[in-house]
């Protein structure tokens, strides 16, 4: 009886314990979830979508004539104008009940009977109690509308250092900064970061684990509501097979060119314009992986589109869902050429001729860049991700180990590509010429992740340091008064240093750990890696122009690492890409350049495969693999580091700095930029909502074997009704509402 008076008490929005889940949407003991969820809060005036799931894993289904929906005990149309048309389905879905059942290949069926309304936004600030019940379930959700304060910024710059620990920031002023007898004050000083006005800590988890990736973390970023991994700008659903049907909300940059529109939006990242963290400031997709869809919504907007299996065929279909208008930023720069032309593009449209068709200055490599006077510019600069600040400004010969890398698809080796210091500076000197009200801007600085994934921790440092360079160089600009300017990063990643490692000593010792003929243990290598009194002080890795030049003649450097890993082998030593081995594997031909810490296990020409590939440590990797061997603690399908959970920090500078020290969600940042720019003032002023779609009968063909539409059709707009009427009633008054 305890236990149960325990349980009892547990708020039914509280997340269900598990690492399976067959919708973390779902309230607990519930099978009707609604999106957005209970605590989700909204700037005022920020467009949404409203979706329901009913589940049955008896396979019911319900046509939700039974629906009663309220906000604050009123009917929605008498709360929310211009109520559009719900529309409904029935479709069938998966879920393991646990990693168990997943390991086992062992899924549960259930069907979901779906209703969703497009396109909506709440008319003032408030709270707003919402109750829902159909087919015998309820669910009841508390949203928020927050309105934003006098505009206090002209401008909102948002750095992001992705994947970027309050470690790595320590990390990266130990091999930059000398100190005078330990301080840094009475030496080179601390970071530009460290300097700002005001520091604060954030949470990065999603609602649908504790460890979060780019794609969810950024979005939150973009929108104020929490997500799923891999998600940009949705609530995830739990159809399998169409992966922009997923109820979207209003992304900050959608915001101002809704309502602001003579400011500026730029986006600038070291990795592709697609990549996760810039696409969650212009696109909205369940699946972040679809770069060509990204592409196409940076220029044209938010469309249904759906593929035609594994062709490159897309069209409009299935669904309306009415969305504001693109977001089309004015400076855009970057990698991600693959997705401009070609076998990856939409319908093999050559997107850098219809940006050019749009008033687009297109720009392929840092002369271009530097040549650029006006807005709007496309800058893309790599066929995939850009490489690394230690490959673009300092080791360019490495760059010809990627000989298909230029971002015109034509085979070459992308050897002059901008630096982000370059690409920031570019993107303000043109949106301050261009605009009259401001601009908001993200910088990313994408490889201090993607460097650190396979444990490269020098360029993954070396990319921070170029961003830490970059904050100096925009705090220096004029228009820096007039900005709000945020930097964190979008999840952290779980390295840290425990003392440093002597190098020389490190490559003459032996890894044998055993005690010799007179008892005395032989001279392993571990011995190089010095702790307390012993770590001593390491290498500073920058010349006299602040270039990363001297991460290969260090002696004395940071012994550190991960908590995650595969199997792998550390030897402490600079990665050297493109190195050929005897097997003619050229074992780090990746992007951005990088290593490969582990392998597909192969026995003769077979990779030895179970539900995927079984990956141990690289004999490729730098000094053939010699060093201290590392038994992975990840999935064996694993062959890099993950994420992890620790807060990042949350640095400000500016007239909105005030209200960033504290510890907060993620979701909170979204607000901050918002409220600086006083996006909340006047939500709707100008602005031509889009048509409510006519309610007719409509059919959508099957996605997928495991999402299938059973019936589609549309049916009564008041959604806030309980719909008691027969669908002829609805169809026949429908003109009327």
């Amino acid at each position: 009886m305890q236990i149960q008076s325990v349980l009892a008490a547990i708020d039914p929005s509280v997340p269900t314990v598990g690492q399976q889940n067959r919708y973390r949407a779902l309230p607990r003991g519930s099978n009707l979830a609604l999106i957005p969820v209970d605590g989700a809060e909204f700037l005022a005036g920020q467009k949404f979508d409203i979706a329901l799931e009913w589940h049955s894993e008896a396979f019911k289904t319900t046509d939700f004539s039974d629906l009663v929906f309220t906000i604050n005990g009123k009917q929605v149309k008498d709360v929310i104008a211009n109520v559009p048309t719900v529309y409904t389905s029935v479709y069938n879905s998966t879920y393991f009940k646990d990693s168990q059942a997943r390991d086992a290949k062992k899924k549960t069926s259930f069907s979901v009977s779906r209703a969703s309304w497009r396109y909506l936004s709440l008319p003032a600030s408030g709270e707003y109690n919402v109750q829902v019940s159909v087919g015998g379930e309820s669910v009841n959700a508390k949203w928020v509308v927050k309105g934003s304060s006098t505009r206090k910024a002209k401008n909102a710059l948002l750095f992001v250092g992705d994947g970027m620990a309050p470690t790595m920031i320590s990390a990266a002023r130990y091999i930059s900064r000398n100190t005078k007898f330990g301080k840094f004050a009475n030496g080179d000083g601390f970071l530009e970061m460290e300097k700002w006005d005001v520091m604060g800590k954030i949470s990065t988890n999603g609602i649908d684990a504790i460890i979060t990736d780019s794609a969810n973390s950024a979005a939150t970023y973009s929108t104020g509501h929490k997500g799923w991994v891999n998600t940009l700008n949705v609530y995830a659903d739990t159809t399998t097979g169409d992966n922009l049907d997923d109820p979207k909300v209003e992304a900050i940059t959608e915001i101002i060119r809704r309502v602001r529109p003579n400011m500026c939006v730029g986006i600038v990242t070291t990795a592709s314009v697609v990549d996760a963290t810039p696409a969650a400031f212009f696109g909205h997709t369940r699946q972040r992986g679809q770069g060509q869809v990204l592409v196409d919504q940076s220029l044209n907007g938010f469309k249904h589109l759906v593929q035609n299996g594994t062709t490159n065929t897309w069209i409009q279909k299935g669904e309306p869902m009415p969305w504001g208008p693109a977001v089309r930023p004015d400076v855009l720069l970057g990698g991600g050429g693959e997705w401009f032309k070609g076998s990856l593009a939409v319908n093999s449209t050559d997107y850098y001729a219809a940006f050019a068709a749009a008033g687009y200055t297109v720009a392929y490599d840092k002369n271009d860049l530097a040549a650029a006077g006006s807005a709007p510019l496309l800058g893309i600069f790599h066929k995939g991700h850009m490489d690394t600040w230690y490959e673009r400004a300092y080791n360019t010969p490495a760059l010809a180990f990627n000989p298909d890398s230029s971002p015109k698809l034509d085979k070459t080796t992308a050897f002059n590509q901008p630096g982000l210091e370059q690409m920031t500076l570019k993107a303000i000197e043109l949106m301050e010429k261009k605009c009259t009200d401001g601009w908001f801007l993200l910088s990313e600085a994408a490889a201090v992740d993607k460097s650190m994934h396979p444990m490269d921790y020098d360029r993954g440092l070396a990319d921070l340091l170029e961003l830490d360079r970059t904050l100096k160089a925009v705090r220096a600009l004029p228009s820096a008064k007039d900005t709000a300017i945020f930097l964190t990063a979008d999840h952290a990643q779980g390295y840290d240093v425990y003392g440093s490692v002597d190098l020389e000593y490190f490559r003459k010792a032996t890894q044998d750990d055993s005690v010799s003929a007179d008892a005395k243990w032989q001279a392993e290598q571990r011995n190089a890696i010095g702790v307390y009194n012993d770590a001593g002080w390491v290498d500073n890795v920058l010349d006299e122009n602040g270039l990363p030049t001297k991460f290969a003649s260090a002696r004395y450097r940071l012994a550190g690492g991960k908590v995650d890993m595969p199997n792998m082998v550390e030897n402490f030593e600079l990665k050297q890409p493109g190195q050929q081995t005897s097997d003619g594997i050229n074992f780090s031909a990746t992007n951005p350049l990088t290593r490969n810490p582990a392998i597909a296990l192969v026995n003769g020409s077979q990779i030895i495969k179970d539900a995927s590939a079984v990956y141990v440590n690289d004999p490729h990797d730098t000094n053939n693999g010699l060093g201290l061997v590392r038994p992975g603690n990840l999935p064996i399908s694993t062959a890099v580091t993950v994420h992890t959970l620790q807060a990042v920090d949350l640095y400000c500078y500016g007239v909105a700095a005030e209200l960033c020290g504290k510890h907060m969600d993620n979701t909170e940042l979204f607000f901050l930029m918002a409220n600086a720019l006083g996006l909340g003032d006047k939500p709707d002023a100008g602005v031509v909502v889009p048509p409510v779609v006519p309610i007719v009968p409509v059919t959508t063909t099957a996605l997928s074997a495991t999402a299938a539409v059973v019936s589609t059709k549309a049916i009564l707009a008041s959604s806030g009704t309980a719909i008691a009427l027969t669908m002829m009633v609805a169809l026949l008054c429908s003109s009327f509402l």
